[in-house]
């Protein structure tokens, strides 16, 4: 499946910026007991997992955008600086 037809790159720029924000919190918290009524929060592995995956995602938008392949052209210049900017902060915080 194409990822435009998912969502958009504003959607693809969330995800990962969510992600490396809660995997801190679920690396420092303890299991935290929840209500009958309240789903627990996702665990470490699946929401590492998650920010891997919107992470590629977000390289392969940026990488076939900036090519110019084809189908890959609906993404403003803006959106792509933003993306590609988020993606080296990313790499930037893991190399330290």
């Amino acid at each position: 499946m194409h990822w435009k037809t998912v969502g958009s790159l504003d959607d693809a720029l969330t995800i990962p910026q969510s992600t490396n924000r809660l995997i801190p919190l679920l690396s420092s918290s303890k299991s935290q007991k929840t209500s009958d009524s309240e789903l627990p929060p996702p665990s470490l592995k699946t929401v590492e997992k998650l920010n891997e995956a919107a992470t590629a995602k977000l390289s392969e938008i940026v990488r076939r955008s900036k090519s110019g392949e084809k189908n890959w052209d609906g993404y403003s210049e803006a959106e792509l600086i933003a993306a590609q900017e988020l993606l080296n902060r990313d790499a930037q915080n893991v190399a330290r």
